[in-house]
């Protein structure tokens, strides 16, 4: 029972995240079509590792890790926290939207900006590992321990993704 309740708890965070981020990245979409940026982008991903995207694309690609992570968090409503196969699958899906954006090179206005998110994705990353690692894990006391680092991941992700959503929507109404 204390490790379905313990999933639940990592699940319920992760969701939690994934709504507020949903929530601030969608009050910076300026009405670019995130597929079509989307679509550029994973045709074009060795040329823009070596070439940033445009602004339009990079504001797109913002919005798109928006919407992989509504996804995502739909998935992770009907999961069954007893299916730890299942759920290790969930975290381990939810990490590529983060991976994928850190990858992106930002236009010279949004440096800033995607550096702050980038420190922000990575947190989270670091965030699902450790839920990861617990997962299945009966041991209360390793639980336990490992709750201020998953704490604190989570608090730097939000806040770093927070800020760095805040430097996007600077960005893009000084321009």
């Amino acid at each position: 029972m204390k490790k379905t309740n313990s999933l639940k708890k990592m699940l319920i965070g992760v969701t939690a995240f994934c709504m507020m981020f949903s929530l601030v990245a969608c009050g910076n979409n300026n009405s670019n079509n995130a597929n079509d940026a989307s679509k550029s982008n994973s045709s074009n991903s060795s040329q823009a590792e070596k070439t940033a995207v445009s602004k339009e694309d990079y504001e797109a690609s913002f919005t798109q890790l928006a919407t992989d992570l509504e996804a995502i968090q739909s998935d992770a409503a009907n999961i069954d926290t007893t299916d730890v196969e299942a759920s290790k699958k969930l975290l381990e899906d939810l990490k590529k939207p983060f991976s994928d954006f850190m990858s992106i090179v930002p236009p010279t206005e949004y440096e800033e900006a995607h550096q702050k998110i980038s420190s922000g994705c990575q947190a989270m990353i670091d965030y699902i590992d450790g839920c990861s690692a617990l997962v299945g894990e009966t041991d209360t006391t390793k639980i336990q321990e490992a709750t201020a680092t998953l704490t604190e991941h989570l608090q730097t992700a939000v806040a770093d993704l927070m800020e760095g959503s805040e430097l996007i929507s600077l960005a893009s109404s000084a321009n």
